[in-house]
C-alpha cells in the first residue's frame, strides 16, 4: 500500500528527487563548513575588512561574467556529466588548500584563487543543478521541491559553520577543507545513483550560444512579476547579511572567537530551517505579495542585529532573522520556477543566479567598504534602511495573489 504523503512532501514521492536532496545536504553542509573557515582565516591572517570582503568580488566575478554562458551550457548539454565534473573538480580545489594548510604553506591569496575557481564552476553547476531539480519531479510539485530543495539548503547552514567554527579550532586551518573535500562525494554518488529520462538529463534543442545566453534575459524582461522578484534578490544580496558583515560583527562587536561565529551563523541557520517548515505546513508559498512583508521585517530585523551588544541577544535575532529570509527565500524561488518553462529553465536559472550570487559575493566588498568608511554597527543599520526603503517603493508595484505556473 503506497503511503500518502502530504502536499508539503510531495515531492519526497521521486526516488531520483530524494537521493538530490542528500546529495544537496551534503554539498551545502561542506560549502558552509569552509565558507565559515575562509571568512575567518582571511581576516585572522589580513586583519583587514577590505581584503576579507574582496574574497566575495573573487567568487562573484566568474559568476557575473560566465553565468549566462553556464545557463546556456546547462540546457544545451547532458546535465549530469556536467554537474560530475564541476563537483570533482572542487573536490580537487578545497582539498589542494587543505594539503598547504597542513604543510603550513597558506596565505591568504591562496584562498582568493580558491574563490574564483569556486565561482567559475559554479557558473556551471548552479544552473545544471537548478535546471535538474526542478524536472525530477511533476509540475504539480515543484512548490514542494523548491520548499525541500531550500530545506537541503538551509540545513546545511545550519550545522556547517558550528562545525566550521570547531574544526578551526580542533584541527586548525586545515581541517574545515579536508570536510569539504569530502562531502562532494555526497552529491557525486547521488548524482551516479539517479536513473534519469534523457529529457531531464539534457532538455531543450541546440541553439545558438549567443542565442541561448539572451534567450534568458529576454523570458524575465517580458515577465514582470519576475523583475520584481530578481530586484528584491538583488537588493537582498548586496545590502543583507552576509558572512563578512557577520564575521565583523563576531569579532570586533561582540568580542567573540571563531566559535561564537559559528553559533551566529548556526542560529541563522536554524531560523532558516524554520522558515522552510513555516513553508511547507502554511501553504502560502505562492503567495507573491508575501515577498513585500516578508522583505520588511527581514529590513527591521537586520538592522536590530547592529544594536546588541551580546552574544545570545545577536544569536536571537539572527534566528528570527533567519526563519524571516526563510520564508522569503522560498517565497522567490517558488516564484521564479513556476514562472519559466523546463525548455529555458537553465538559462532563466543562470539569470537568477547572476543576480543572487553575483549580487550576495558583491555584497561583500559591499559590507567591507562601508564598515571601512563608517563603522560595523552603521555599515549594518545603512544596508537595513536601504532594504526598507527598497520594500516601500515595491508596495506600488501589484503582485499577484497567487502565482499562476507558466505551461510549456
Amino acid at each position: 500500500m503506497a503511503i500518502r504523503l502530504p502536499s508539503g512532501l510531495a515531492a519526497l514521492r521521486e526516488r531520483n528527487f530524494v537521493l538530490y536532496v542528500i546529495g544537496q545536504f551534503t554539498s551545502r553542509l561542506g560549502d558552509w563548513i569552509e565558507l565559515t573557515a575562509v571568512s575567518w582565516i582571511l581576516y585572522e591572517l589580513t586583519n583587514s575588512p577590505l581584503l576579507l570582503g574582496l574574497s566575495g568580488v573573487f567568487r562573484a566575478l566568474p559568476v557575473i561574467v560566465l553565468g549566462l554562458f553556464g545557463g546556456a551550457i546547462a540546457d544545451r548539454v547532458p546535465r549530469r556529466p556536467l554537474l560530475v565534473f564541476t563537483e570533482s573538480t572542487m573536490l580537487v580545489g578545497s582539498l589542494t588548500i587543505g594539503v598547504l594548510a597542513a604543510t603550513g604553506s597558506l596565505q591568504f591569496w591562496h584562498l582568493y584563487i580558491l574563490n574564483v575557481v569556486s565561482g567559475t564552476l559554479s557558473a556551471f553547476s548552479v544552473p545544471a543543478r537548478q535546471a535538474l531539480f526542478a524536472g525530477l519531479v511533476p509540475r504539480t510539485a515543484i512548490p514542494s521541491a523548491v520548499t525541500l530543495n531550500s530545506l537541503a539548503v538551509r540545513g546545511g547552514g545550519l550545522i556547517g559553520p558550528t562545525v566550521g567554527g570547531l574544526a578551526l579550532v580542533v584541527g586548525g586551518y586545515s581541517l574545515p577543507f579536508f570536510l569539504n573535500a569530502a562531502s562532494f562525494l555526497g552529491i557525486i554518488f547521488a548524482l551516479m545513483a539517479m536513473r534519469l529520462p534523457q529529457a531531464v538529463e539534457n532538455a531543450g534543442p541546440r541553439r545558438s550560444l549567443r542565442h541561448g545566453m539572451t534567450e534568458g534575459l529576454s523570458f524575465v524582461w517580458r515577465h514582470a512579476p519576475l523583475r520584481v522578484v530578481l530586484g528584491f534578490e538583488l537588493v537582498s544580496g548586496l545590502f543583507g547579511h552576509n558572512s563578512t558583515l557577520i564575521t565583523i560583527i563576531a569579532r570586533d562587536i561582540l568580542g567573540t572567537g571563531p566559535e561564537g561565529l559559528g553559533f551566529l551563523l548556526s542560529a541563522l541557520g536554524a531560523g532558516a530551517l524554520l522558515g522552510m517548515v513555516l513553508m511547507l505546513t502554511l501553504k502560502v508559498e505562492r503567495n507573491a505579495r508575501l515577498i513585500l512583508t516578508m522583505g520588511g521585517v527581514y529590513a527591521a530585523l537586520w538592522g536590530a542585529t547592529a544594536l546588541s551588544p551580546w552574544l545570545s541577544l545577536s544569536a536571537l535575532l539572527f534566528f528570527a532573522l533567519g526563519t524571516t529570509d526563510g520564508m522569503w527565500g522560498v517565497a522567490r524561488n517558488t516564484m521564479a520556477q513556476l514562472m519559466v518553462t523546463d525548455a529555458l529553465r537553465g538559462r532563466v536559472m543562470s539569470v537568477v543566479m547572476l543576480v543572487t550570487r553575483g549580487g550576495s559575493q558583491l555584497g561583500t566588498i559591499e559590507g567591507g567598504l562601508l564598515v571601512g568608511a563608517i563603522g560595523a554597527s552603521a555599515a549594518v543599520l545603512t544596508s537595513a534602511a536601504i532594504i526598507g526603503a527598497t520594500v516601500i517603493f515595491s508596495w506600488r508595484v501589484k503582485l499577484p495573489a497567487q502565482v499562476t505556473p507558466i505551461e510549456d
